[in-house]
């Protein structure tokens, strides 16, 4: 490809960092590398080449991941389509054919994979971060000059599983017959993904799809089809092949590198680890002797009472009454320490890390919410890293996997270790929500609940608090299900829109107004369990707490307002305004005032935010 001063330019705009090179190596200056070329000398260059990341030698450099498809004839490149599209580099095959050798990734540099976590099957496919990777000049073709796509932490993750799935690809193009038995060979090849991986049906049936193309062989749509085949068959509790037996077909040993690179697409969780290196041994028991004097972690509030660390508890509503807005907001503050209407943050702890699963709203709805919040608080923001949130746009494919599966549980435990390992302190897990993130399930079914409801379970005997919301029923009384969702909660919060009588005036075009109230607490707190009003004001984002009144008791609020004493309001004769009642309300306004303050002539509320 010929260098050109446009492209050169265009290259750098992009953040790219140039260095002319020679071979695959940049060219030198004083013997040192450097990123201080011009555009002419970068013309003048054999080959132009973009350094990954800067280097012990001060080089600046551009956090760019690339994806090397080092193998002879070209033959893993042929399953390049695998990966997301980026700027590539090809180079010419034998017939005149550009192939891609070469995908460029940006990255985060937290996010850049170390050790261990790199793929890297030389002479096949590698995964580089370091040095450089030649871009254009001598037998370079650029393929998709297009600025690199910049990959999230999750993204990075699944590109590096990829090149895993694209390293077994290449053992199996190499073994897989030219004619002959091939449709047995992709009916066992179904089979062992099917049993012994965990890979979506989407990859398996791409797998397929890639390699037909790749081995030209054009009864494609009959070999996806053995994906669904397989699974049914796995599901109908019927035995089915598995590595072994496609092995057997290929005539590879068990110890073949195809063997061992399809052992790489298993997934290995902490209890397939627990499983292979101890037999059971048994239930820990203690006495109670024992017990008694076990020092066990005290249960830690940082809302008392509303939220605490080994906290479970759900947050129900009808659609649009303010389940995404009200939790967001506990979880923000949460995290940065910051008090929430009457609720106090315990100034004896430093703010718990957070982790907010976000399985419903768009990404730049979401985003739009958290910077009002961070510029309304932005003289008490203590630290904006403190809280994690995953959104649906930057998972794998734009999906996660479900909370109904093993592996979508996992996915949410393993971010939440991750982030306990970087802060020391388990986060507050938020799911948002429910319906969304579990996937095909049937929530009427108890059934349905069990493993889901068991693993909250033991994330809370492992420390971490988790808040789920979920939709109500269409009385809006009770969280829609079974009933067993609720089996287990510490805390159950039922949020709704007011009844018309006991509504405050705002006005509806400016103001959210959502009741709060306690269905279930783990502790018995005199006063909490009386439901609230909880009022947003949209323009400024701040919070107001109110009692729920009913229309005798907004009557005698508004003779206290104009200034009129217990004494003036009584009057047995007229309904309602029995001593007892008026002292009654008065005691429920005083539990009103300790949060929200008396409201102001001109009706609006102290904010209490």
């Amino acid at each position: 490809m010929t260098i050109t001063i446009d492209n050169i330019k265009t290259w750098k705009d992009w953040g790219m960092v140039l260095t002319p090179a020679k071979d695959k190596k940049p060219l030198t200056k004083n013997k040192v590398w450097s990123a201080d070329w011009s555009v002419m000398d970068l013309l003048k260059a054999e080959r132009i080449a973009v350094f990954h990341e800067p280097d012990k030698r001060g080089v600046k450099g551009s956090n760019i991941m690339t994806i090397d498809f080092d193998c002879p004839k070209f033959i893993a490149s042929a399953f390049s389509p695998m990966f997301p599209a980026s700027f590539s580099i090809g180079k010419e095959d034998k017939n005149g054919s550009i192939r891609t050798t070469h995908l460029e990734y940006e990255i985060d540099p937290a996010d850049k994979p170390r050790g261990k976590d790199v793929p890297k099957y030389e002479g096949v496919i590698e995964v580089l971060t370091s040095t450089c990777s030649i871009i254009a000049g001598k037998d370079r073709h650029i393929i998709n000059n297009t600025k690199p796509l910049r990959l999230s932490k999750t993204q990075v993750e699944s590109v590096l599983e990829t090149v895993k799935v694209v390293n077994f690809l290449r053992e199996l193009f190499l073994k897989i017959p030219e004619k002959g038995n091939r449709d047995e060979v992709y009916l066992r090849l179904a089979g062992a993904l099917t049993k012994d991986t965990k890979l979506s049906t989407e990859l398996k049936e791409n797998m397929i799809e890639k390699m037909c193309w790749a081995t030209g062989d054009v009864e494609v749509v009959k070999r996806v089809k053995k994906i669904t085949y397989q699974e049914k068959q796995l599901e109908a509790g019927r035995e089915i092949a598995g590595i072994k037996s496609l092995c057997d077909i290929l005539n590879v040993k068990n110890t073949s590198p195809l063997s061992k690179a399809f052992d790489e697409l298993k997934p290995v969780t902490v209890e397939d680890q627990k499983d292979k290196s101890e037999p059971p041994q048994g239930l820990t028991t203690l006495t109670l002797n024992q017990f008694v004097q076990r020092e066990y972690p005290p249960i830690l509030y940082y809302m008392y009472p509303i939220i605490s660390n080994e906290c479970l508890g759900m947050i129900f509503a009808l659609p649009g009454k303010g389940k995404t807005l009200f939790a967001m907001e506990l979880a923000w503050r949460c995290s940065q320490g910051l008090d929430f209407m009457d609720y106090k943050f315990n100034d004896m702890v430093k703010p718990p890390p957070v982790l907010y699963v976000e399985g419903e709203m768009s990404a730049s709805q979401i985003q739009d919410r958290i910077n009002k919040m961070i510029d309304r608080d932005k003289d008490k923001v203590k630290d904006l890293d403190n809280f994690h949130i995953a959104v649906l746009k930057e998972q794998p494919n734009e999906s996660y996997q479900k909370l109904k599966t093993p592996e979508g549980r996992l996915n949410v435990e393993l971010a939440a270790d991750q982030i306990f390992k970087k802060t020391g302190k388990k986060p507050i897990i938020f799911l948002d929500n429910i319906r969304f993130l579990m996937g095909n399930f049937n929530e009427k079914e108890g059934q349905d609940w069990i493993d889901f409801v068991l693993w909250l379970a033991t994330l809370r005997a492992k420390g971490y608090s988790t808040y789920f919301l979920h939709h109500a029923v269409n009385t809006g009384e009770k969280a829609s299900g079974s009933g067993y969702q609720d089996s287990n909660l510490d805390v159950n919060i039922k949020l709704s829109q007011p009844e018309e009588s006991s509504a405050t005036d705002h006005n509806p075009d400016h103001f959210t107004q959502i009741q709060f109230e306690f269905k279930k607490m783990r502790e018995n707190v005199i006063g909490q369990m009386t439901p609230f009003i909880m009022v947003v004001d949209r323009n400024k984002g701040t919070w107001s707490k109110f009692p729920v009144l009913n229309k005798t008791e907004r009557k005698i609020k508004s003779m206290l307002d104009s200034g009129k004493g217990a004494k003036d309001i009584i009057d047995p004769e007229k309904e309602g305004m029995s001593k007892a009642n008026v002292h009654k309300t008065i005691n429920k306004l005083k539990g009103g005032d300790n949060a929200v303050n008396k409201k102001t002539a001109n009706g609006n509320a102290k904010e209490v935010c």
